[in-house]
């Protein structure tokens, strides 16, 4: 069974779903491959939008990346999670994230470059990439501050707290949250929304809002600023020792 499902229907939405219910949807990088693709197909079939979702009545929607594959020399140049998060920023059609469950990490990360999201009650979210010290590429913070603001990123990263659905809705992650009955239908309604517009109007905002949000407002030296910072705290004892007490753990339980 394909860790990615895809399908298209009459309308041309497209629906993508994890489908790794067995490990909490945890993104490995063969997922993020297939999701890679999926987007891919979605744009080469023409979609009018797409719906990222999984399987109903999970109770974690994504967990974050799969510990088992964490590799701290390549999490800034290699993550394709971050390669799906970009392809979702760029590509023109609108993507919708139907939300049943918890979210963690870099699933939060997915909600965070979706256009819209449309939440159940049981969507908490949380960020716990702090607990480890794994650090943010520049491009990512600035437009997670754009969706939510300084204070509430602030809140998420310095605490690895969890924000309940109804915190996340008023933070501006979350479009809409409703009882889980409802979730399917709201999605519906507000793609059914979209379809009555004009595909290339969608397009061209999307291209433009986009763009505005991914602004960082660096320049080159400070660009290398980041990247140098980040090196170093990957590299720091404190981060590798948290990192290798989390994999010892893993191979433990294995």
């Amino acid at each position: 069974m394909a860790s990615v499902e895809y399908s298209m229907d009459e309308r041309a939405v497209a629906t993508i779903t994890l489908n790794r219910d067995e490990k909490r949807n945890a993104l490995t990088s063969e997922m993020g491959t297939r999701l890679l693709a999926s987007f891919e197909q979605a744009e080469q079939q023409s979609a009018r939008a797409v719906i990222l979702r999984a399987n109903p009545g999970v109770s974690v929607w994504c967990a974050g990346h799969d510990l088992a594959e964490l590799e701290p020399d390549n999490l800034l140049e290699d993550n394709t999670t971050l390669k799906v998060c970009r392809h979702m920023q760029s590509m023109p059609v609108p993507v919708v994230a139907m939300v049943e469950g918890s979210v963690y990490a870099a699933g939060m990360l997915l909600l965070v470059y979706s256009d819209m999201v449309v939440a159940s009650k049981n969507a908490e979210v949380a960020i716990t990439s702090k607990k480890l010290g794994i650090p943010l590429p520049a491009e990512l913070y600035a437009y997670w501050l754009r969706v939510m603001g300084l204070h509430k990123a602030k809140e998420m990263l310095f605490t690895a707290g969890t924000l309940s659905a109804q915190d996340a809705y008023v933070a501006g992650l979350y479009n809409h949250v409703v009882d889980a009955a409802e979730l399917e239908a709201t999605t519906e309604k507000l793609v059914e929304r979209m379809l009555e517009c004009s595909p290339a109007g969608i397009s061209n905002a999307k291209w433009q809002l986009n763009a505005l949000a991914a602004q960082t407002g660096l320049d080159g030296e400070q660009q290398a600023e980041f990247q140098q910072r980040n090196e170093q705290l990957l590299a720091s004892p404190e981060v590798r020792e948290r990192i290798t007490k989390v994999l010892d753990s893993l191979r433990a339980e294995s």
